[in-house]
């Protein structure tokens, strides 16, 4: 009998301990999260640890419930976009912050872990990942914004999406001013 493949998901905690210089307090916590973001090592060894939050693990999806995931998160971006233009009006236009996280798209979709455990992340970034292999979809990544999280997210949109955000933003640029 041949094995079953899986995808995996492994959650884990983490604390660091960093030694900064700074005026004040807050200053302290900005540059430490800094560091953390960035993976500096603990300033005090011994007292760094890491904790497991929780193993998820699934039969991987076969190549044609890929496909047909694929094609499904394609039809949301391309409705998406098209409705974010829409209620944007006549001159609406895109912005950055138009582009999709993974997890967003799962949450949207409606997509959930078992037992009902939240987005199904891996899922939606299979479909999007598969997306951008073939250039249907356009990816980047930018530094996480939020309090507490590290490291950078990573964003999709459209190509043609991408195209109007260029040319919004060089027409912005040529405006002379006023």
């Amino acid at each position: 009998m041949e094995p079953n493949e899986y995808e995996v998901e492994v959650v884990h905690r983490q604390r660091a301990i960093y030694r900064v210089s700074a005026a004040d307090r807050e200053e302290a916590e900005r540059l430490a999260v800094e560091r953390w973001q960035q993976g500096e090592p603990s300033a005090l060894p011994g007292l760094e640890w890491g904790e497991l939050d929780s193993v998820y693990a699934r039969e991987a999806p076969d190549e044609r419930s890929l496909e047909q995931d694929a094609e499904l998160v394609l039809r949301f971006l391309r409705e998406r976009e098209r409705l974010i233009l829409r209620l944007g009006g006549a001159g609406g236009s895109p912005a950055g912050n138009d582009a999709i996280s993974a997890n967003q798209v799962a949450a949207d979709l409606g997509w959930s872990r078992r037992g009902g455990e939240g987005p199904d992340q891996v899922r939606a970034a299979s479909a999007l990942e598969r997306l951008c292999d073939s250039r249907r979809v356009v990816c980047f990544e930018r530094p996480r914004v939020r309090a507490g999280e590290r490291g950078e997210i990573r964003l999709y949109c459209t190509p043609e999406y991408l195209e109007r955000l260029t040319s919004s933003a060089l027409e912005e640029v040529e405006q002379p001013a006023i």
